[in-house]
Protein backbone atom coordinates (compact mmCIF):
# COMPACT_ATOMS: atom_id res chain seq x y z
CA UNK A 1 0.00 0.00 0.00
CA UNK A 2 1.62 3.13 -0.92
CA UNK A 3 1.08 6.35 1.25
CA UNK A 4 0.53 9.91 0.18
CA UNK A 5 4.46 10.41 0.73
CA UNK A 6 5.31 7.38 -1.28
CA UNK A 7 3.49 8.71 -4.32
CA UNK A 8 5.28 12.01 -4.22
CA UNK A 9 8.66 10.46 -3.64
CA UNK A 10 7.91 8.32 -6.67
CA UNK A 11 6.91 11.44 -8.20
CA UNK A 12 9.61 13.30 -7.42
CA UNK A 13 12.04 10.79 -8.29
CA UNK A 14 10.76 10.43 -11.78
CA UNK A 15 10.67 14.29 -12.58
CA UNK A 16 14.54 13.63 -11.15
CA UNK A 17 15.34 10.87 -13.59
CA UNK A 18 13.45 12.50 -16.53
CA UNK A 19 15.57 15.97 -16.03
CA UNK A 20 18.72 13.45 -15.99
CA UNK A 21 18.37 11.27 -18.78
CA UNK A 22 16.75 14.10 -20.89
CA UNK A 23 20.00 16.22 -20.16
CA UNK A 24 22.19 13.16 -20.85
CA UNK A 25 20.93 13.05 -24.21
CA UNK A 26 20.95 16.10 -25.12
CA UNK A 27 24.79 16.35 -24.27
CA UNK A 28 25.36 13.29 -26.12
CA UNK A 29 23.73 14.43 -29.74
CA UNK A 30 24.98 17.90 -28.69
CA UNK A 31 29.02 16.18 -28.75
CA UNK A 32 28.53 14.22 -31.41
CA UNK A 33 26.73 16.95 -33.45
CA UNK A 34 27.52 20.10 -32.50
CA UNK A 35 25.54 22.91 -31.09
CA UNK A 36 25.78 24.98 -34.35
CA UNK A 37 23.93 22.20 -36.66
CA UNK A 38 21.29 20.97 -33.76
CA UNK A 39 19.97 24.66 -33.62
CA UNK A 40 19.76 24.68 -37.39
CA UNK A 41 18.04 21.78 -37.13
CA UNK A 42 15.79 22.02 -34.51
CA UNK A 43 15.32 26.09 -35.59
CA UNK A 44 11.38 25.73 -36.23
CA UNK A 45 10.45 22.20 -34.91
CA UNK A 46 7.54 21.57 -32.57
CA UNK A 47 7.42 19.62 -29.66
CA UNK A 48 5.00 16.29 -30.41
CA UNK A 49 1.94 16.62 -28.37
CA UNK A 50 2.96 13.57 -26.06
CA UNK A 51 6.26 15.44 -24.50
CA UNK A 52 4.14 17.76 -22.70
CA UNK A 53 1.91 15.09 -21.28
CA UNK A 54 4.69 13.36 -20.63
CA UNK A 55 5.94 15.44 -18.20
CA UNK A 56 3.20 14.75 -15.79
CA UNK A 57 3.65 10.84 -15.76
CA UNK A 58 6.69 10.15 -13.66
CA UNK A 59 9.16 7.97 -15.48
CA UNK A 60 7.62 8.52 -19.05
CA UNK A 61 9.78 10.86 -20.57
CA UNK A 62 13.02 8.68 -19.48
CA UNK A 63 11.21 5.87 -20.94
CA UNK A 64 11.16 8.06 -24.36
CA UNK A 65 14.49 9.09 -23.70
CA UNK A 66 16.11 5.35 -23.14
CA UNK A 67 13.87 4.13 -26.21
CA UNK A 68 15.38 6.71 -28.51
CA UNK A 69 19.09 5.78 -27.46
CA UNK A 70 17.75 2.14 -28.17
CA UNK A 71 16.84 2.98 -31.82
CA UNK A 72 20.39 5.68 -32.09
CA UNK A 73 21.81 2.13 -31.05
CA UNK A 74 20.76 -0.45 -32.93
CA UNK A 75 19.25 1.67 -36.22
CA UNK A 76 21.85 4.01 -36.66
CA UNK A 77 24.99 3.60 -35.09
CA UNK A 78 25.66 0.02 -35.54
CA UNK A 79 24.59 0.29 -39.60
CA UNK A 80 27.35 2.81 -39.75
CA UNK A 81 25.31 5.75 -39.93
CA UNK A 82 26.00 9.28 -37.92
CA UNK A 83 24.61 10.90 -35.23
CA UNK A 84 22.82 13.50 -37.98
CA UNK A 85 21.23 11.18 -39.65
CA UNK A 86 19.45 10.08 -36.19
CA UNK A 87 19.11 13.66 -35.51
CA UNK A 88 17.18 14.34 -38.59
CA UNK A 89 15.16 11.32 -38.39
CA UNK A 90 13.86 12.47 -34.65
CA UNK A 91 13.02 16.01 -35.80
CA UNK A 92 11.31 14.69 -39.01
CA UNK A 93 7.49 15.74 -39.58
CA UNK A 94 5.59 12.33 -38.90
CA UNK A 95 1.92 13.86 -39.70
Amino acid sequence: MLLEQDIFTLALFGLITNFFFSVMFGLLINKNVGIVEVMRIVKDKKQPWYHTFALVIPFAKAVIVLYRVYILQVYFLNRGKSYRDFLLYILQDRD
